[in-house]
C-alpha cells in the first residue's frame, strides 16, 4: 500500500479533472471534487505553513461560491 501522506501524481489529477467537469456543467462530480480537494489539501498540510493553509482553503472557498452560483444561474 502506498504511503498515504505523500501526494502523489494522480491526486493533483483528479482534483484537476473533477474540476474541469464541473466547470464544463457535470455538477453530479462535485461531491468527488470536495472530496478529492480536502485529501490533496489534508496531505500538502503536513508540509504547509498555517498563513498558506487559511489561504488555500480560502481559494476553495471562493471557488465552491462560484461554483454553486453558476449552478444556481443554469437551473433558472
Amino acid at each position: 500500500m502506498q504511503n498515504s501522506s505523500k501526494i502523489e501524481p494522480e491526486d493533483i489529477s483528479r482534483v484537476f479533472q473533477n474540476s474541469l467537469h464541473v466547470v464544463q456543467g457535470h455538477h453530479d462530480v462535485l461531491p468527488d471534487l470536495l472530496t478529492d480537494t480536502g485529501n490533496l489539501l489534508m496531505k500538502a498540510s503536513k508540509k504547509l505553513s498555517t498563513t498558506q493553509l487559511i489561504l488555500i482553503v480560502a481559494g476553495v472557498a471562493i471557488a465552491s461560491i462560484f461554483v454553486a452560483k453558476k449552478v444556481e444561474e443554469e437551473m433558472d
